[in-house]
């Protein structure tokens, strides 16, 4: 026993240590506590090293067969793609031509655009897409003067990826997404895969 404090006389410390220590308690004795407590639900039970190997090993043999499932669905084009298909991305822009929804009605416009996007969404085309914000956006990079949403008279103001079997149906399903009918310009452009 250590005295950190230093209270403890050197005739103290001795007595102390002089003290008879005890003999661990019987293993019987120990193993019945275990018992009664795991019977009563205060001790979860102790498994046995082999059950315990065993829970390992399922373990590592569930995470092996995720990982290979996991490399299976990542060589699988996305959910709705044919295997023969590519994936595109339609740029929105906004130009001199767009005509922007009326004042107080620019979730209705969100709305249609969002209707589009599910109805073809269940035909497998698009498969994700987001409107941006009305900020300017930032380049980061080398040529941090150019205007950052293509010529001074655009604006980026969303995308959608899509999904298609060739260019021709990609430029297809381009042709139907309303940012056309309002005026707007979509630039489409493959998606390489990586």
């Amino acid at each position: 026993m250590t005295d950190p404090d230093g209270e403890l006389s050197q005739a103290e410390r001795d007595a102390i240590a002089a003290l008879r220590r005890e003999a661990p308690p019987p293993r019987s004795l120990e193993d019945a506590t275990v018992t009664a407590l795991e019977r009563r639900g205060l001790l979860v039970a102790r498994s046995h090293p082999a059950r315990r190997l065993a829970w390992i090993g399922a373990g590592l043999a569930a995470s092996l067969l995720m990982f290979g499932a996991g490399l299976a669905l990542g060589r699988r084009p996305p959910a709705g793609l044919p295997e023969s298909g590519s994936r595109y991305v339609m740029l929105l822009y906004e130009g001199p031509a767009y005509v922007p929804p009326p004042r107080g009605h620019e979730m209705d416009r969100v709305r249609e655009y969002a209707s589009w996007a599910r109805t073809t969404r269940t035909q497998g085309e698009v498969l994700s897409g987001e409107k941006l914000t009305d900020e300017v956006g930032t380049v980061v990079g080398r040529e941090a003067g150019v205007s950052p949403s293509g010529p001074p008279t655009t604006r980026l103001a969303g995308f959608f990826v899509i999904g298609a079997t060739d260019r021709r149906a990609a430029l297809e399903l381009a042709r139907t997404c309303p940012h056309v009918h309002y005026g707007g310009t979509v630039v489409l452009r493959a998606i390489e895969p990586t």
